[in-house]
């Protein structure tokens, strides 16, 4: 009796509708579907660029001297398409991408598979070539970030190349850099591979000022199954970079807001040259609130990533069109090149669509990435440095000894930019007759 009275109470206590939940069989969990990755990928990379471009390559002393004399080239078109895929050829390797009519370079651009060369097996061994003598290089690099018209506390970071050539690498120097960057395909990276441009006949043309990606693509070949998408989107527009003087020295940088960009990222490599007897300088200044040097903030960059780094200040918003580079960075550099970086948006297919079911395997067939952006340099605050490149007689009717400009160490740290202001660490030894 006791009992049937408790459990009485537990009736009258607890809600009914408690008690009927607490009855329910628990869901089943939702599966979780399982992806195959597509066999075929294929990459199309269009880019804008403008000014110096930047874009990989160093200036031309023709670009220098347009630029110098306060002229801008107009905005070039720019297109890579990467074919890879896991399925064998049935023959030589055949492919080709049937472009819409709007982009004016005919019907279809031929997807061209490198050549393979393999190895020469010989018995003699090789003969071991005298490395080069070189000197341990010698300078600085003087680290700035972040906009503003005067550098931030604890600016610069100072690094001498001495000591990083020892393997004293500084703490922290590559702080901020997490950049998630996608690869596409290459020829080492897929066993069947096609590209454009590439030493085609038929492919020896540049993209018109006035060609359109809009419409319906195609690609097809004998390694891949035929695929098809349309673009809505087009080449980025160019960017129209201003550059403004203050007196303290600062240099403010202006451009025009491009439709669709994502984000935007501005960098300066400058340099100063030495003193005899001494080292150069390299500086570096980038645009992130973060510390960062030679990251891959100027890269393609998915945007889901650019927004992640937009909302960690490494780069700028969309909505962002001005950055001012700090009096000191300036300062302390007797030249530099700028480069500044629109990021695009991504267009993504894929096939065949994902099943509604999660039960259902979602087997990709070929998945396609159309990604999009726009760059352009300059020289900082548009002037060129006077009468380099000439050696004034000296007494005896030499040239004049002057401080080295060589281009291992420098052009390893700055790329095509490094060498364009005349890489300033670690010159070949060499004897030279001057005074």
């Amino acid at each position: 009796m006791r009992g049937q009275a408790v459990l009485a109470a537990m009736l009258i206590i607890v809600p009914a509708p408690l008690l009927a939940q607490a009855r329910k069989p628990a869901k089943p969990a939702t599966p979780i579907q399982q992806v195959v990755p597509p066999k075929t990928v294929y990459w199309l990379t269009a880019s804008t660029t403008s000014g110096f471009g930047l874009g990989g390559k160093a200036p031309s002393a023709g670009d220098m001297m347009k630029l110098a004399m306060g002229g801008s080239s107009a905005p070039a078109k720019g297109l890579e398409l990467d074919l890879g895929s896991k399925l064998p050829p049935s023959g030589p390797p055949e492919a080709s991408h049937a472009i819409p009519p709007g982009m004016n370079m005919g019907a279809v651009l031929p997807l061209k598979t490198p050549k393979r060369d393999k190895p020469v097996a010989t018995k003699d061994e090789p003969e071991r070539e005298e490395k080069p003598d070189y000197e341990r290089p010698k300078g600085k690099l003087m680290l700035f970030w972040g906009c503003g018209e005067t550098a931030r506390q604890g600016q610069p970071i100072v690094i001498d190349f001495a000591k990083l050539a020892a393997g004293q690498v500084p703490p922290n120097l590559f702080a901020g850099e997490r950049v998630r960057i996608a690869r596409g395909p290459t020829e080492t990276s897929w066993p069947s591979y096609g590209h454009w441009p590439n030493d085609d006949r038929k492919a020896r043309q540049s993209v018109p000022a006035d060609a359109s990606l809009l419409g319906a693509h195609k690609i097809t070949g004998n390694y891949t199954p035929a695929i098809d998408f349309t673009l809505a989107q087009d080449w980025l527009a160019g960017l129209d970079l201003k550059q403004t003087k203050s007196a303290s020295g600062s240099l403010g940088l202006g451009w025009n807001s491009v439709p669709a960009a994502t984000a935007y990222f501005a960098q300066m490599f400058g340099g100063a040259q030495a003193s005899e007897g001494e080292g150069g300088t390299i500086v570096f200044w980038s645009s992130s609130e973060l510390q960062t040097f030679i990251s891959g903030l100027s890269d393609y960059i998915a945007p889901s990533e650019v927004a992640r780094l937009v909302g960690k200040k490494q780069l700028l918003p969309p909505t962002q069109t001005s950055c001012t580079i700090p009096k000191e960075a300036m300062a302390a550099t007797q030249g530099g090149l700028i480069s500044l970086v629109a990021h695009g948006p991504e267009a993504n297919f894929v096939y065949p669509p994902r099943p509604s079911d999660p039960r259902t395997p979602w087997v990709q067939e070929w998945a396609v990435k159309a990604r999009f952006v726009s760059r352009t340099g300059a020289v900082a605050g548009m002037d060129m440095p006077a009468g380099r490149g000439s050696a004034a007689a000296g007494k005896t009717g030499k040239p004049k000894c002057q401080p080295s400009a060589g281009s291992s160490v420098g052009e390893a740290l700055a790329g095509s930019v490094g060498g364009a202001i005349g890489g300033l660490f670690g010159k070949k030894k060499k004897s030279v007759d001057c005074e």
